[in-house]
């Protein structure tokens, strides 16, 4: 049970903060409030998922709360490395263009062009 909510928890943390929930949602044309927040998503999935391998209802719900509460740290935790990574990747780009700009003589705006959003 344990593990299956962690793998649920995940996987909803995953689906909505790389933009996958938003996608579906752009494509089918509504929007739901549910499966943009983490939260809600991994609360539901968990509760859903246990309650249909017939997992009691007190142990479902205990664990589909943890789950949520969870999935609120993970999602700031990816936010982080995401940060991290936007960081690093600049840093790393800013140093490529510059020993580039100054070998090619290129400047203005389109020796930027490779920079991460």
């Amino acid at each position: 049970m344990i593990t299956e909510a962690a793998l649920i928890t995940v996987s909803c943390v995953l689906f909505v903060q790389m933009g996958l929930s938003r996608a579906i949602q752009d494509v089918v044309g509504f929007r739901s409030e549910i499966l943009s927040c983490v939260r809600c998503c991994t609360f539901w999935s968990v509760l859903v998922y246990l309650l249909a391998t017939g997992n009691g209802i007190v142990e479902s719900v205990a664990a589909s709360f943890i789950s949520s509460y969870s999935a609120l740290w993970l999602s700031l935790l990816y936010d982080a490395l995401a940060k991290l990574y936007n960081d690093c990747y600049e840093a790393i780009s800013e140093t490529d263009d510059s020993s580039t700009d100054a070998e090619a003589g290129a400047d203005g705006p389109e020796a930027a062009t490779d920079e991460v959003s």
